[in-house]
C-alpha cells in the first residue's frame, strides 16, 4: 500500500525539478536578441582600455557598442571628457553573430573615472541593450 503512495510522489518531485530548471535557463538568457555579453574597463598607462564582447543567437543586423561615456569625477561632480557611440569607426558589425573590441579613450593618473558602456544586438524582432557603469582611478 505504501509503494502505491511514493510513486505519484516520486513523479511530483521529478515535475517539479524539471518546471524549476527551464525556468532558471530562461532568467539566464539574457533577450532574445542578446546570447551574452561582457565589459570591462582597466586603467593602464595613461589610458582606460574598455573591452567590449556580445554575441547573438544568431546572425544580428548589427551589434556592437552602442555607446561609451567617459566621466571624470572633479570634487563632487562628474563631468563628461568623452563620448563614442555605434557610428564611430569600430564600435559595430553589421551581419554577424558577435563583436568584440577593445577601444582606448584618454585618462590621467590617479584621476576617478566613471565609464557607462552600452552594447546592443539588433535583428528584424528588434533591438535590444545592456548598460554597465564602471568606476575606475587612471593609471
Amino acid at each position: 500500500m505504501k509503494r502505491k503512495h511514493l510513486i505519484p510522489l516520486f513523479f511530483v518531485v521529478i515535475l517539479s525539478f524539471a518546471l524549476t530548471t527551464s525556468s532558471l535557463a530562461a532568467e539566464r538568457r539574457a533577450s532574445d536578441q542578446i546570447n551574452r555579453y561582457s565589459i570591462a574597463v582597466t586603467p593602464v598607462s595613461s589610458s582606460l582600455k574598455v573591452s567590449v564582447s556580445v554575441s547573438s543567437y544568431s546572425l544580428a543586423d548589427k551589434i556592437g557598442c552602442e555607446s561609451i561615456e567617459v566621466y571624470e569625477k572633479s570634487g563632487s561632480r562628474w563631468s563628461l571628457t568623452e563620448s563614442l557611440d555605434e557610428n564611430d569607426a569600430g564600435m559595430s558589425h553589421t551581419n554577424s553573430g558577435s563583436y568584440s573590441h577593445t577601444i582606448y579613450c584618454d585618462s590621467e593618473p590617479g584621476v576617478e573615472y566613471k565609464v557607462v558602456v552600452t552594447i546592443f544586438a539588433e535583428d528584424s524582432a528588434g533591438r535590444d541593450t545592456r548598460t554597465q557603469t564602471k568606476y575606475v582611478t587612471g593609471a
